[in-house]
């Protein structure tokens, strides 16, 4: 292969050879580098040969190559294969073909995760496996925004995170070789795609109930480098099932399981770290606690510091208005000078002020989960840009039925934190250029509903 004109993500195999097409992952950063990408796709239970070269400019190599087996009884048995595709140029086209037995079965392109230096976009949205019509409108609209970095806020299928439920609510809407509001679009085999743990993607951890389940571990290839290094440290999520599903899910999730739940990685010029905020996991943990410090600290010359999680902190829904344990990192959060924490779980959008830890640093559990916190109403991101304190955004509308849909234009029954509130199915679109950040709200059909702006 001398070179590869590519334009776009084709599939050219027969239907049953690539059951999932090559998605764009992270993969194992840690191991492979900050300029590595991972190519993950499934096909049969069958023995196959297969080889990927990828090219930027003249250089073209060869991926390393790895597959495991998954094969629960209550679903067919199949292969997940990843490559990892290490050494890129940042910012810059990778063209690849995927080849079986010397025949090329799948053509793509991708773009390599961008330096410090260079400007890029991201997309967020959660709560989305749902197999509906705004499921396959939101999907649509984040393809046409072309984000360089997608963010899924956990609940990625429903309802107990199972490989039966992604192969019917989640793979067929954003792995399409073509873009239609009412079917989906590419948006997996285009884009950096991010995977958060949220309840219905891993609480569900009963292997006798659902032998299936857990799939998050099998499907999302990403960074090897969170503080849960061992089944059964606390902060993992424990499993029941027999001694045989036990040991055929460890070897089939590999060192993803338990690792995998909490991870962190560098893109542009932010740092992202991403939590598992399931009510198992207890951040007054020194452990859990240190390691998220640690982390925040290791990214202080970022320009820009994210963390993303499931259940929020913040919101003024009715609906999980208990589900607050989060907030016992928050002063982590301030001291890490964090700017934007993004959530799910909670399906609609809202945006909070900046929130400020005040006289609540150091406060006990019965004083984090009262509402009284200082904020800055100052900021108000159209002409005062510079926020003092945490902003939390919940992007939990990609698809699940909505709540609260009668606190939309109704302030006053919105929590004193808040800023916005939209209870509609939307995402974010964020452009990040050097030290100035455009937030924009987008619906599922396409119109702007909300935007803010930071400037550093």
């Amino acid at each position: 292969m001398t070179s590869l004109s590519l334009l776009c993500s084709v599939a050219i195999a027969p239907a049953n050879i690539l059951t999932v097409p090559p998605c764009i992952q992270l993969g194992n950063q840690a191991a492979n580098g900050r300029y590595s990408l991972a190519l993950v796709w499934h096909t049969p239970n069958n023995p196959y040969t297969f080889e990927l070269k990828y090219q930027q400019g003249t250089s073209t190599k060869t991926a390393k190559l790895d597959f495991k087996t998954i094969s629960p009884e209550t679903v067919e048995p199949h292969r997940v294969y990843s490559a990892a595709l290490t050494g890129l140029k940042p910012g810059d086209k990778i063209q690849y073909e995927l080849r079986e037995s010397g025949s090329v079965v799948y053509t793509g392109t991708a773009i390599a995760p961008k330096s410090d230096r260079q400007d890029h976009t991201f997309a967020v949205f959660g709560d989305c496996g749902t197999a509906s019509l705004v499921q396959a409108q939101i999907s649509y609209q984040a393809s046409r925004t072309n984000p360089d970095l997608l963010v899924l806020t956990g609940d990625i299928v429903y309802d107990n995170g199972r490989v039966s439920e992604y192969k019917s609510e989640f793979w067929p809407y954003h792995t399409r070789s073509d873009a239609w509001p009412s079917k989906g679009s590419p948006l997996l085999t285009q884009t950096l795609t991010v995977g958060i743990p949220g309840n219905h993607d891993i609480l569900m951890r009963d292997l006798n109930r659902f032998p299936d389940a857990q799939a998050f571990f099998y499907y999302w290839h990403q960074p090897l480098n969170g503080p849960i290094t061992q089944v059964g440290e606390p902060g993992s999520t424990v499993l029941t099932g027999t001694p045989e599903r036990l040991a055929a899910f460890q070897k089939a999730a590999g060192p993803n399981y338990p690792r995998g739940a909490n991870f962190s990685f560098d893109y542009g010029n932010a740092h992202w770290t991403c939590l598992d905020a399931n009510p198992y996991v207890d951040w007054t943990n020194p452990k859990l606690r240190q390691w998220l410090k640690d982390d925040l600290a290791k990214a202080a010359k970022k320009t820009w510091r994210f963390v993303s999680y499931h259940q929020p902190s913040f919101h003024s829904s009715t609906t999980h208005q208990g589900e607050k344990q989060m907030r016992l990192i928050q002063e982590i959060f301030e001291e890490g000078k964090v700017d934007i924490v993004f959530c799910g779980h909670v399906h609609n959008y809202q945006r909070t002020f900046p929130i400020q830890m005040g006289a609540k640093k150091g406060a006990t559990r019965e004083e984090l989960v009262k509402d009284d916190w200082a904020v800055d109403k100052q900021f108000d991101g159209v002409k005062n840009l510079k926020p003092n304190g945490v902003i939390h955004i919940v992007d939990g509308a990609g698809g699940r039925g909505l709540y609260n849909v009668d606190f939309n234009g109704a302030p006053e029954k919105w929590k004193p934190f808040q800023a916005t509130y939209i209870a509609d199915h939307n995402f974010s679109h964020v452009t990040v250029k050097g030290k100035r950040l455009v937030l924009k709200q987008i619906s599922r059909t396409g119109t702007e509903v909300d935007r803010m702006t930071i400037q550093k």
